[in-house]
């Protein structure tokens, strides 16, 4: 699958895009953005970190440089909205498929993964992120 940052989304695609967010708002008035077409949630690797709460403080602290995402380990597969888009088709209605391991981390949240892809030993740091 292919995903595209939402609060990520850097700001000058975001201003430039306002006006086919509304125009997708006005088309589908139960799905957005970020929700139903920007990033997948679930554990997953690589793509885009699924933020509930903003981004957080990611930067490299050897070199000052964006860390890349590397890693996201999550609660649930999809929320009460995400399914819309998210949900496996071939998971239908099965009971506990939008939390297959049972994890709870932070409540319903995550730890996300980052790497730096600029310093040679690789550095890595972890953010955790709830509702």
């Amino acid at each position: 699958m292919t995903e595209y940052p939402s609060w990520d989304l850097p700001e000058d695609l975001a201003e430039a895009w306002q006006e086919d967010f509304y125009r997708l708002k006005e088309a589908a008035p139960l799905l957005s953005y970020g929700t139903h077409h920007a990033e997948a949630p679930g554990t997953k690797l690589g793509g885009y970190p699924d933020w509930f709460t903003g981004p957080g403080d990611t930067d490299c602290e050897q070199c000052s440089r964006p860390m890349r995402h590397l890693l996201t380990v999550a609660s649930w597969e999809w929320d009460g909205d995400s399914w819309r888009t998210w949900r496996p088709l071939e998971d239908g209605d099965r009971p506990g498929a939008v939390d297959p391991t049972g994890l709870a981390i932070c409540g319903t949240g995550a730890v996300y993964i980052f790497e730096c892809l600029s310093c040679p030993d690789r550095p890595f740091t972890h953010w955790y992120d709830s509702d």
